[in-house]
């Protein structure tokens, strides 16, 4: 099913960085790589592949290549030069257990553990969702489109805080508050702003939407969820089995829910000429556009993102 960007797993591909991930110890025996007789490269690389292909794992290569490049902490452009390396009993246990992970569907961002977002190195698990190229997408137009330079941002459910911290570094004289209900994620943002050094930058608060949100904005984003229960049973593996189904699901029947009441309360919390972005499903233009008009934005613009999908909205408070 390809009716909204959260079915899919589309992303930028992890770099190799940091420790290998805790695994279960397997017994070689126990291992798919059990019947080589090689522990070399080559061969061991050509037995994952065939792994995660009886998985239907999308991309069976390029998945495999990237794992093995994290178990041996090297690039994974680097492997043709390592075919005839031989792998010790440790490195095969742990190559095994990755792929295991990743044949039972698990994201390969999970499996390794981060995820590149912009110019950012982001820690992902399994309290978050993991950030899409559609969402960089979203913080590129907000940086073109933001023709001043706002003086307090808020990222209104933040996940692994990709969106605040971009926003961090796009508009440096900026505060930046990030907000969620799960006070997992929020743990998990903040890492990420100590990560990539923009813990002076960003404040959390752990809110329901704008429950214990204090102030006003100049900028206000969300990438809420908005699929509704028939569209979430539809997506891969990856996303249903995987990602918090409370970030992806709004409502079961209806998903606009979480869109709506963000649109009807964010109007009284933006500044004069403050703008309000988000990431949409393909399907709720017509009704934000409609419904910001009604009650009092000015500018309502639907977008599309770049596979030329409907999926963002922003509109502005009067001057």
């Amino acid at each position: 099913m390809e009716s909204s960007r959260k079915c899919s797993m589309l992303s930028k591909q992890p770099i190799i960085k940091s420790k290998l991930p805790s695994c279960w110890r397997l017994q070689v025996t126990d291992s798919f790589f059990a019947e080589s007789n090689s522990r070399l490269v080559c061969h061991l690389l050509a037995n994952a592949k065939v792994e995660l292909i009886k998985s239907s794992v999308e991309n069976p290569s390029l998945d495999a290549e990237w794992i093995l490049a994290y178990v041996l902490q090297t690039g994974r452009l680097n492997l043709p030069l390592l075919s005839d390396r031989k792998l010790s009993e440790s490195e095969i246990e742990h190559l095994a257990c990755l792929i295991r992970r990743r044949a039972s569907r698990e994201p390969l961002q999970y499996v390794l553990g981060n995820s590149l977002f912009a110019d950012l190195d982001l820690k992902v698990d399994q309290r978050v969702l993991i950030p899409r190229p559609e969402t960089e997408d979203l913080l590129t137009r907000i940086v073109s489109l933001t023709n001043y330079s706002p003086n307090r941002i808020m990222d209104l459910g933040t996940g692994s805080g990709a969106l605040a911290l971009g926003l961090a570094l796009a508009f440096p004289a900026a505060e930046v508050l990030a907000v969620d209900k799960s006070s997992a994620a929020l743990a998990l943002a903040m890492e990420n702003a100590i990560r990539n050094k923009l813990e002076d930058r960003v404040k959390f608060l752990l809110s329901d939407w704008f429950d214990s949100v204090e102030g006003s904005f100049d900028l206000i984003v969300s990438n809420p969820p908005y699929l509704n229960e028939k569209e979430w049973r539809e997506c891969d593996p990856e996303v249903r089995d995987f990602e918090p189904k409370q970030a992806l699901v709004s409502h079961q029947q209806d998903s606009a829910a979480d869109l709506k009441r963000i649109l009807n309360i964010a109007l009284s919390k933006l500044r004069k000429g403050g703008a309000l972005f988000l990431e949409t499903g393909e399907t709720h233009h017509s009704m934000l556009v409609e419904q910001a008009s009604s009650i009092g934005y000015v500018s309502p613009i639907a977008m599309t993102d770049i596979r030329s999908r409907p999926r963002f909205f922003s509109a502005r408070r009067a001057d």
